[in-house]
């Protein structure tokens, strides 16, 4: 397997650069044709449907290890026991994404 783009360096290491991380793993998922599995649900292919089922399986198995590699040790915990993994990226979302007015303005001042 090889996936090119975020460096252990730019793991998710909590609020603080979640904005950041974020967009480089949509961009890297993307890339991979492999976004959808986080933006949504996506059905696992009957066991009928032999070829559909071996690629759906590749595919989560290549985005659960992109996730889990770029992200602090700390963070995993939070992944533990998430069947799906449009699951595990709502509970980052959930976990790390400040939507209040006056956490963006204190990041700006940062900058």
């Amino acid at each position: 397997m090889a996936f090119y783009g975020l460096l252990l360096e730019y793991a998710l290491e909590g609020r603080l650069n979640f904005i950041a991380w974020t967009n480089k793993m949509e961009a890297m998922l993307e890339d991979n044709g492999l976004k959808e599995f986080v933006d949504q649900e996506i059905p696992k292919p009957a066991a009928l449907d032999a070829h559909n089922l071996v690629e759906w399986n590749n595919c989560v198995a290549k985005v659960r290890w992109i996730i889990l590699e770029r992200v602090q040790d700390h963070v995993v915990s939070h992944l533990n026991g998430k069947e799906t993994l449009y699951a595990m990226w709502k509970t980052l979302t959930n976990l790390y994404q400040n939507s209040s007015d006056q956490r963006k303005l204190s990041l700006k001042e940062k900058l």
